[in-house]
């Protein structure tokens, strides 16, 4: 074995010494002979027809073609051989391409971390981190260091090279100065070996000018760092954990419908299966956490509207030995088990949400401290919608436009109170801000202002903000709150010609239009998209714009409409595709909305059970910190510390290029920067 070895070396030494190319120094000068062009090349010691053919660009037949002292015999030291003049293409320049580079962060695996927790804390997909990681496929284990894959566009400078034949990879870079790996980088189909007549890209140094202005180049850091720390319960460092956890789905299958049996309409049946998708998301969560190692044992129970079916669930034994409750679905039912939960502190989930209802699901998060309302309700969806307008249109002309619709006027006045008041806070803290720069002043014993520091403070302290020992006194808060920042057309009554009159051709024009109907809106648009040459728009719309089929979706994307929605499903997004492509082959359909709730809802609240136990409430401030954008969760107490937990996760997006854009979300930035 070792003298076979021994060969083995010598002949790898024996081939890279082959490999190594020969240096030829080109020749520069060019001259005419009977009207063609030539180098004239003085062959060097130890040069070749071949390593000279390569440096030219040009075959050895082609010079043993113009030279035919060459055809009988060998190159000789000092001879002077004639170089046919190789005709470049029109473009020499060296051309541009953006690539994806790849760098890594070490993470350090704690105690009760998985595999899911782990992707969505630096917001990849679980292949993306085990493609990385294939030694964690087998489990986790505390302190293991994983690579966290991180990502940048780079644009590089290349040009193409035609291999001549018996070239190699290593030749080329040595002939090039570059390195082999960012040859590959160019170059995939390198994995399969190079072949003589391959045109590869061969990288070149860049100079500023080439980096193209509109490449994106995130920061470092790209999970964002909390404004202030996290206070945690003494409880989230050390939770109470099982082995197994008992988890019960009180799901409305209508079974009775389910038989063949001629008296049961079609309608009924087709009831039947309504909720089947969730169950089958649910389940689809339930395995991808068992093959993690989780131990959930799952109890199902088929409760629909029907109150004797709701009470007959809790007279069940096994319901008070529950870590959690998903369901019932119907908020006529939900009070009689979420009333048993609350006496046994069991947390209870609220699945889905509709907004004919919201009334009721509102006074139950105040009365059910254990209440998880998975879907955010439609005020904080509306009053989301304001924060988002504060955040990103506040020097816009913003005018609310509406059919002053019976039963909804609540709606419409409490989200028209919330965006003025965003906006006049964010005024006030500006021209406090002004104040300042005119006259700095202590705040919590730093000096604050313009002479001193450019770093100013944006918080409620500003009230109480010491001035020298003085007290801020203006300006006076009471003013900015009483502001109307927001014009209000009743659309029904104004018209196209009243919206116009309060559009402004200087500034551009945010139009809220919390309406619906399907022939109202397609009438709506089109009249929008005929002033689109006059003023400059972005158009807020409700969730059922998009389903709307009569609406011409050119205007959609013209007009630049934003939808407000408590769902979302990026197909873009590895995760999401993995679960259509799970959920198709189990049931030879693609899911709808209710399977991506019910899968997203189990992933969520079976890793918070695994992660912190069936008191995992106590740690929702953690779970929230932590939580990375493409999970649908964030979890507030609805009533001051006192009330149910309703999720805030509201999705903003876009029409563009035919495609449904998360405006939101970090990695659409680059689609989304010029909005």
């Amino acid at each position: 074995m070792l003298f076979t070895g021994f060969l083995m070396l010598a002949a790898g030494i024996h081939l890279q010494a082959q490999e190594s190319p020969q240096i030829v120094n080109r020749s520069t000068t060019i001259q005419k002979v009977d009207g063609k062009e030539y180098f004239f090349h003085a062959v060097l010691q130890g040069q070749t027809l071949f390593s000279i053919a390569r440096a030219y660009g040009v075959t050895e037949e082609d010079i043993r073609r113009e030279n035919p002292e060459l055809q009988g015999g060998d190159l000789r030291y000092d001879q002077m051989i004639r170089i046919p003049v190789k005709q470049q293409p029109a473009s020499t320049g060296p051309q541009t391409e953006t690539i994806r580079e790849t760098t890594y962060k070490e993470h350090q695996v704690k105690r009760r971390e998985t595999v899911y927790g782990i992707s969505r804390m630096y917001n990849i997909s679980e292949s993306e981190l085990l493609e990385h990681n294939p030694q964690i496929r087998t489990g986790l284990r505390p302190n293991m260091i994983v690579k966290i894959p991180r990502y940048r566009q780079k644009v590089v400078s290349f040009i193409e090279y035609k291999v001549p034949p018996r070239q190699t990879l290593f030749s080329i870079s040595r002939e090039f100065g570059v390195a082999i790996a960012d040859i590959e980088k160019l170059n995939p189909e390198l994995k399969d070996g190079l072949k003589a007549g391959q045109t590869i890209r061969i990288p070149v140094e860049q100079t500023p000018q080439q980096q193209p202005p509109y490449v994106f180049e995130p920061e470092e850091e790209e999970m964002p760092k909390p404004v202030t720390p996290v206070v945690t319960d003494p409880y989230c460092e050390n939770p109470t954990l099982k082995d197994t956890y008992q988890v019960a789905l009180l799901i409305p299958l209508y079974l009775e419908n389910m038989a063949e049996d001629d008296e049961v309409s079609q309608q009924d049946r087709q009831r039947s299966y309504t909720f089947m998708e969730y169950y089958q998301g649910i389940i689809i969560a339930l395995d991808s956490l068992r093959a993690r190692g989780a131990d959930i044992q799952l109890t199902v129970m088929d409760v629909g509207d029907s109150e004797l079916k709701a009470r007959q669930a809790t007279w069940n034994t096994n319901l008070g030995d529950m870590d959690l409750i998903i369901g019932p679905f119907f908020p006529s039912v939900f009070p009689i088990v979420a009333n048993f939960a609350r006496q046994r502190n069991i947390p209870i989930i609220a699945p889905l949400y509709s907004a004919s209802d919201r009334v009721v699901w509102n006074d139950l998060l105040k009365e059910y401290p254990n209440m998880f309302q998975a879907i955010p309700g439609i005020q904080t969806q509306v009053n989301d919608m304001a924060n988002y307008i504060v955040e990103h249109y506040n020097e816009d002309n913003i005018i609310l436009v509406h059919n002053n619709q019976p039963g909804i006027t609540a709606l419409i006045s409490g989200y028209k109170s919330s965006l003025n008041e965003g906006l006049n806070r964010l005024e006030y803290y500006q021209d406090s801000i002004n104040m300042a720069k005119l006259d700095g002043y202590f705040f919590n014993g730093v000096y604050v202002g313009e002479r001193i520091t450019n770093v100013y403070v944006l918080n409620d302290s500003l009230l109480k903000a010491q001035r020298r020992g003085d007290l801020i006194t203006s300006p006076e808060p009471k003013r900015y709150e009483e502001r109307d920042n927001i014009t209000e057309i009743v659309f029904s009554r104004d018209g196209m010609d009243g919206l116009k009159e309060a559009m402004d051709t200087n500034r551009r024009n945010v139009i809220v239009s919390l309406m619906g109907g399907e022939a109202v809106i397609a009438n709506y648009t089109r009249q929008l998209n005929q002033q689109r040459d006059t003023f400059d728009m972005v158009v807020f719309g409700v969730p059922q714009w998009s389903e709307y089929r009569s609406v011409d979706y050119s205007y959609l994307r013209n007009l630049n409409v934003h939808i407000f929605s408590s769902d979302f499903v990026d197909y873009n997004n590895p995760d999401n595709l993995h679960f259509i492509r799970r959920y198709s082959n189990l049931n030879h359909v693609e899911p709808g909305a209710m399977g991506f709730w019910g899968v997203e809802t189990g992933m969520y609240f079976f890793t918070a059970l695994m992660q912190y136990g069936s008191d995992f409430s106590k740690c929702m401030d953690v779970m929230n910190q932590t939580k990375p954008y493409d999970t649908p969760f964030w979890f507030r107490r609805k009533n001051n510390d006192e009330g149910g937990w309703e999720n805030q996760f509201v999705f903003i997006y876009t029409f563009r290029d035919y495609q449904l854009i998360d405006v939101r979300n970090p990695r659409n930035k680059n689609i989304t920067q010029y909005d």
